[in-house]
């Protein structure tokens, strides 16, 4: 049990890191956010600080002794014995994986209530925006940002950029071995062509890059710098959250913020690709082109169909895919069609290995092709063997059971979510929506969230949570409850 706990409390403390940020621009700013902000920090950072401590002490005597004789090891950046905290979560089994991972995200999310609390937000107004927030859904409690400082508004973003990026690396590296391995023959990739640890050095680098030319691309719009800063943390994430209550974007504006999200819902190893001289592999790649086409379709058909127009439907449909929650115009007022092809694209979600939610299209891809071989299978002769592949690989019939069963689990949530909102207070299509948004961390809305009672504010959090830990985490902590 000891073990576990340090091994969490190593995940609290490095989510805790990031906030530094909007703590330092507080200072900087000189108003207030750095008091409930360095809370935050502190009660996230504190389990892990007795490891600090014995590393730090050990570490100093380690020195002392390298000074009297210079053939002692020391290691001048092991001095807070970090690498030995990286060693504790890469060591954890399957299970404490999935176990840590469904209790740090309700325990980062809960913690992060303290800022909003300080500014006067309700308890159930409070976890919500923290929960949507940090699981970079995008749906808002908050009823008005005009009277909030930047600091906290940074803190708002940096949640979605920090939640948007954690649970990529959480997907591919932070669950280590055969799992990790899985996801990356799933994809039709040799398990040679990149290592698990290299990995998490791809995702980063990655993350950090399309960052950087998200404020790059929105500067040269026109958005001033902190406008640019806050929309790319959310763009990139996938988050959603404005850092404004009105804003009038221009055409080009949209395009940025879309483009912001496409790139954020491609999967990074296809970056990798690209960036070592492979682009036609990389943009061959079926689950990108399966992408694309429904993303482009979707597009077409709403404009055509619905009568919607062009550049909204642009950013509204990137939204609804790549689980990004910006949003154009009042969604529930458009035409039904629209409306059923956004629940689509929001249950289905962008590529496997990305920072989009939903199912993924990797799955929907497999299954289709499962369903393909079972109908060939009927006009083959006895004993014929076929194999399913996608981009040439054969995938494992326990990889497409997996797929099958996850894919079957989160319709029957979403089937559930929505009878629980049309037995409360929701219309039919407003419940299918609002279900398919949230349990998809996509935060598109065609209802006023910052009205709705709280009892349905924590069933939407409940949904948020479940979606961004894909279900079978939550069942792992039910699991290792029942055993203590």
């Amino acid at each position: 049990m000891l073990e576990f706990l340090k091994k969490l409390a190593t995940v609290l403390f490095y989510a805790s890191l990031p906030l530094l940020i909007p703590f330092f621009y507080s200072l900087y700013l000189g108003d207030e956010t750095w008091i409930p902000v360095g809370i935050t920090i502190l009660v996230m950072a504190l389990p892990a600080i007795p490891q600090l401590i014995m590393g730090a002490f050990k570490n100093v005597l380690n020195f002392a002794k390298s000074v009297i004789n210079p053939e002692a090891p020391f290691n001048y950046v092991e001095i807070f014995r970090l690498e030995e905290m990286k060693r504790n979560v890469s060591s954890l089994t399957l299970g404490e994986v999935l176990t840590i991972t469904s209790i740090a995200w309700l325990l980062v999310p809960a913690i992060s209530t303290i800022p909003y609390l300080y500014y006067g937000a309700e308890p159930v107004d409070a976890f919500f925006e923290s929960m949507s927030g940090w699981t970079s859904t995008g749906l808002s409690a908050l009823r008005s940002l005009e009277n909030l400082p930047p600091s906290l508004v940074l803190f708002r973003s940096i949640t979605q950029w920090v939640g948007g990026l954690g649970i990529a690396v959480l997907i591919l590296t932070a669950v280590r071995g055969k799992e990790a391995l899985s996801f990356l023959k799933a994809e039709g990739r040799a398990s040679t062509e990149i290592g698990i640890g290299e990995t998490i050095e791809v995702i980063f680098k990655t993350y950090l890059a399309l960052t950087v030319i998200g404020v790059g691309l929105l500067l040269f719009t026109g958005i001033d710098i902190f406008n640019a800063i806050n929309l790319t943390f959310s763009g990139i994430s996938n988050g959603g959250f404005f850092p404004f209550d009105e804003f009038v974007f221009t055409n080009a504006q949209k395009v940025v913020l879309a483009l912001l999200m496409f790139m954020g819902a491609t999967s990074f190893l296809l970056y990798r690709r690209i960036w070592n001289g492979m682009p036609g592999k990389a943009l061959f790649d079926e689950e990108f082109l399966l992408y694309l086409f429904i993303t482009v379709s979707a597009i077409g058909m709403i404009t055509v169909i619905g009568g919607e127009e062009l550049f909204n439907t642009i950013l509204n449909t990137i939204s609804s895919i790549a689980c990004g929650g910006f949003a154009i115009g009042n969604l529930g007022v458009m035409h039904d069609f629209p409306i059923y092809l956004l629940i689509l694209l929001m249950l289905s979600g962008g590529m496997l290995g990305s920072t989009t939610g939903g199912i993924k299209l990797w799955r929907i891809l497999l299954i289709f092709k499962a369903i393909a071989k079972q109908i060939r299978a009927a006009f083959l002769p006895t004993g014929s063997v076929q194999v399913v592949k996608i981009n040439g690989a054969p995938v494992d019939n326990k990889v497409i059971a997996e797929s099958t069963t996850f894919v079957f689990a989160y319709v029957l949530l979403f089937l559930f979510g929505t009878g629980v909102l049309i037995a409360t207070e929701f219309g039919f299509q407003d419940s299918l929506f609002m279900v398919a948004s949230s349990v998809g961390n996509v935060g598109l809305a065609t209802i006023d969230v910052a009205a709705i009672s709280g009892t349905a504010k924590s069933f939407l959090i409940m949904l948020m949570y479940l979606g961004r830990i894909e279900i079978f985490p939550s069942f792992a902590l039910i699991s290792y409850i029942l055993r203590r």
